[in-house]
């Protein structure tokens, strides 16, 4: 038996990643599809850093390689999770000319009574 790298890709469209809502080929989740003989390792980029995504992943992987192709296949599944870049706070709006820094003050003081 000799795994195919573009039917396992076919596979993994069949597959959709837990918050994503598109199947892993098309969110672009699979990185790389390495096949010899029965084995395929497969790298997964995924965008949340939930535990139970990643097993679930990994766990459907898996289980439709080896549907497909029978239990002699062994398959490896590397995830790496990249979480998007947080922008750094920004004050949207023109500039005011002349003025460099802007400091918020504001009274915390609560109900009297």
């Amino acid at each position: 038996m000799k795994i195919d790298k573009n039917t396992v890709l076919d596979l993994l469209k069949n597959i959709t990643v837990s918050g994503e809502g598109q199947n892993m080929v098309d969110s672009g989740a699979v990185t790389n599809v390495v096949s010899f003989a029965n084995e395929v390792i497969i790298d997964l980029t995924l965008s949340t850093p939930a535990m139970h995504i990643k097993k679930r992943a990994e766990a459907d992987v898996t289980k439709t390689i080896k549907e497909h192709y029978g239990d002699d296949a062994q398959v490896k599944v590397n995830i790496k999770i990249e979480t998007p870049t947080a922008k750094p706070n920004e004050i949207k709006g023109k500039a005011i000319p002349g003025i460099k820094n802007i400091i918020a003050v504001a009274s915390g003081k609560g109900g009297v009574g």
